[in-house]
């Protein structure tokens, strides 16, 4: 079923749920009628067209700022009867939902060095599987990275919704990348989920934090001034019971209730 015909489906009635704000239920209803957060989505009439441009290069302009993008790729689709080795794609689809925005203040605070263990692959590879053969423990070596604390900026590509977390890219001197992430799962020993924003505040002192805050809020008013709302944590925590997940939206749907965030900022788990 295409999105154009999933809008179309009228389905069973809607059931409210009495905690979301109105603006984030009326969005659900709109692109999953059916109850099923799945892709593909139809991304040539997604509002971001209008808006990226002038995000990006507020963004960008803020002073004493880096930015980085992450876009969500257009990766080639085949249908299940189709061949792969011999036949063009039937369709290019998106490989995420959302488009990331990662912006850093410029300062040591912000800024530290690592390391991360790395497997050095043996000479005798067995070329008929392209895979090691590991006759003894595998050799690790030590990769230097560059790392830097900043704001996850995250905006749907469904709707006008945006989500702010502090997080971290780092970047190795093997040209490997960590990646910014929407939702961190760090906890401690107990399992108690770790606040960040306050781990950091610890650790950088309040100056250091003063400064992240007053990007946080800089941050926000451009998306606002854009027609993007921001999610705060407790409203895209919520869950959304109406929804599940379809057999191509992320592991982290299957099998537990839908959240407002997974509703908004998915990945295809088979591109």
């Amino acid at each position: 079923m295409s999105p154009k015909e999933q809008k179309r489906d009228t389905g069973s009635p809607k059931k409210q749920t009495a905690s979301l704000r109105k603006d984030v239920q009326k969005a659900i209803d709109r692109m999953w009628p059916a109850g099923i957060v799945e892709m593909p989505f139809d991304w040539d009439d997604s509002y971001f067209h209008g808006v990226y441009t002038k995000l990006s290069g507020a963004f960008d302009r803020i002073p004493r700022t880096r930015l980085l993008e992450r876009e969500a790729e257009v990766e080639p689709a085949w249908w299940d009867d189709s061949d792969r080795e011999e036949e063009a794609p039937n369709n290019m689809e998106q490989s995420r939902s959302y488009h990331v925005f990662f912006v850093s203040p410029d300062g040591a605070p912000f800024a530290y060095e690592t390391e991360a263990e790395t497997i050095n692959e043996p000479e005798d590879i067995d070329e008929e599987f392209e895979e090691p053969d590991w006759e003894d423990d595998p050799e690790v070596s030590l990769v230097h990275g560059e790392g830097r604390t900043g704001w996850v900026v995250a905006v749907s590509l469904l709707a006008p919704f945006a989500v702010i977390e502090l997080g971290d890219v780092v970047v190795f001197e093997d040209g490997s990348t960590d990646e910014a992430e929407i939702e961190s799962y760090a906890e401690t020993e107990d399992g108690e989920r770790i606040d960040l924003e306050e781990q950091f505040r610890k650790m950088k002192g309040a100056e250091a934090y003063k400064i992240l805050a007053g990007l946080r809020a800089k941050i926000a008013g451009i998306l606002e001034k854009c027609g993007i709302a921001v999610l705060p944590a407790e409203e895209w925590r919520k869950p959304v019971p109406e929804l599940r997940g379809g057999e191509e939206t992320p592991m982290g749907i299957q099998g537990r209730a839908v959240r407002v965030l997974d509703a908004f900022f998915f990945e295809d788990i088979y591109i």
